[in-house]
């Protein structure tokens, strides 16, 4: 629906809105215990959403339940992007002030598949996903770009439905809650 949307607060709450209703938000999406930095919609599940936030956090979210989906905590870094590959439904990018961190939801919900580390006295600011080639670009703090090839990348777009991706998400979530009661 293009007439609703998120919106991340300082005081780390996500709202929807819709542009029909500007006196009120239609949901609040607490999770979150500092600013929200980025929210983005899962290209493929068009009900679920990322975030990211200085409290070192990243939350999938479900539009219709206000309380998070999965909650990840990796690093004790301000994570300031977030980005959902434009070629799966359950890969996404996070870019924290000390990594960068590839994370593939249908192998694993407790580590990144892919962590890269910046140089020493740099952050990693923003990524992207370039749409048309295998390719994460990284932003720092210098102001610098760096392009990496992304290798063993699926060729091509999921077809699953939003079923599928939320069976693979909760089976993922309830395994990392049987490995954590484990430890």
């Amino acid at each position: 629906d293009t007439n609703i949307y998120l919106a991340g607060t300082e005081e780390g709450h996500i709202h929807k809105c819709s542009c029909s209703y500007n006196e009120q938000y239609l949901e609040t999406y607490r999770g979150h215990k500092g600013p929200v930095y980025k929210v983005t919609w899962n290209p493929f599940c068009h009900d679920v959403f990322l975030s990211c936030s200085a409290d070192w956090g990243l939350i999938i979210w479900q539009q219709d339940n206000i309380k998070p989906f999965l909650s990840f905590y990796p690093t004790t870094y301000v994570v300031y992007d977030v980005a959902w590959s434009p070629k799966s439904a359950y890969i996404f990018a996070a870019a924290n002030e000390s990594r960068v961190e590839i994370w593939d939801l249908h192998i694993s919900t407790l580590d990144p598949l892919i962590v890269h580390v910046a140089n020493p006295g740099v952050k990693f600011t923003t990524i992207l996903f370039a749409k048309q080639t295998d390719c994460l670009l990284v932003g720092d703090s210098d102001g610098q770009v760096a392009v990496y090839e992304l290798r063993n990348m699926p060729t091509a777009l999921d077809s699953k439905g939003t079923r599928d991706i939320q069976e693979t998400m909760i089976k993922s979530s309830s395994h990392k809650e049987q490995n954590n009661k484990l430890l």
